[in-house]
């Protein structure tokens, strides 16, 4: 019979069994026990990283990708762990027999993984799934939280990233050949909007400009078709004006041919020498004209040449 003392590190769950009974459990705790009738176990309570990488994938296109990563987790319900593998202290080969537990405690995790990351692949084709890591980091995760075999473990899941999905070589040329020829018809097709917009522009400059020219032609004929309606205007006016001088002085002839009609001439010629008056020596020159108009064959007196006889006379 042995008895031991031991004192564990604070990254160690301890549980001494006795005869199937857990006697004594905690983080880092001390014990003193007889090794011949109780077991300790001693469980890690470390995060562990597990790296993965998964060749072979078939996407839907049928095409082989490949899918790297890493997972991180804790074990969180030692006593399934311990059902689970073997963690026995005290006796030879502890370390292998913790080292053996966790590999196929990894094992476990990153088969489920691969059987996510299978159903995954087989719903994208090549040109989804290699620009989805992320997308894929955040399905395994949740994935692993719902999978009944990861509660089984006794594990959590802390974090799961997923660093790359590459292709095979062959295919990554296809792709880089069809991406190259994408880019170059994208640049194309940019320089091509860009003449159609500068065409775009400079044909809508022109428009303005000849909008504005069409204005400015538009206005001046306004305002010359104006102009021109009011010169009309003025000039109908100033026609209707003389008409009506005309008629008037005219009418004034008439008058005064029919006030002088019985006068004696030989007085109008005295009173038209003495005062000069123009209406007196017109009455008498038509007077004379009357009587001999027998001489006469045409005579035209118009109202201007009337007007101009009374300017005449006014003048002197």
């Amino acid at each position: 019979m042995a008895i031991i003392y031991k004192k564990f590190q604070p990254n160690e769950y301890v549980m001494a069994v006795k005869k199937g009974t857990v006697i004594k459990e905690g983080l880092g705790i001390s014990i003193l026990y007889n090794n011949l009738i109780t077991d300790v176990l001693v469980i890690p309570t470390s995060a562990f990283d597990g790296d993965f990488a998964f060749d072979e994938l078939v996407t839907n296109d049928y095409q082989t990708v490949c899918v790297q990563g890493s997972v991180t987790y804790v074990i969180e319900n030692y006593k399934k762990a311990a059902e689970l593998a073997d963690y026995s202290y005290g006796k030879t080969g502890y370390e292998q027999k913790k080292k053996n537990a966790l590999d196929d405690l990894k094992k476990r995790i990153q088969f489920v993984i691969k059987t996510i990351v299978i159903k995954e692949a087989s719903t994208r084709n090549v040109r989804q799934i290699i620009k989805q890591a992320e997308e894929m980091a955040d399905i395994i995760m949740a994935g692993l939280k719902e999978d009944e075999t990861i509660q089984g473990l006794g594990v959590r899941i802390l974090s799961v990233n997923v660093l790359g999905i590459s292709t095979r070589p062959e295919t990554r040329k296809a792709l880089e050949a069809a991406a190259r020829e994408q880019i170059l018809k994208e640049q194309d097709e940019a320089i091509y909007k860009r003449r159609n917009a500068a065409i775009e522009q400079e044909r809508l400059i022109k428009e303005n400009e000849l909008d504005t020219e069409v204005s400015i032609a538009k206005r001046e004929l306004e305002e010359r078709i104006k102009r021109e309606e009011q010169k009309k205007v003025l000039v109908e006016l100033e026609a209707e004006n003389e008409k009506k001088r005309a008629e008037e002085q005219a009418y004034a002839a008439e008058a005064m041919l029919n006030v002088y009609g019985n006068v004696d001439t030989k007085l109008l010629e005295a009173l038209a020498l003495v005062k000069g008056n123009p209406g007196i020596l017109m009455a008498k020159a038509f007077l004379e004209i009357g009587a001999n108009a027998e001489q006469i064959g045409n005579l035209n007196i118009t109202p201007d040449l009337l007007q101009s006889i009374m300017q005449a006379g006014e003048n002197r």
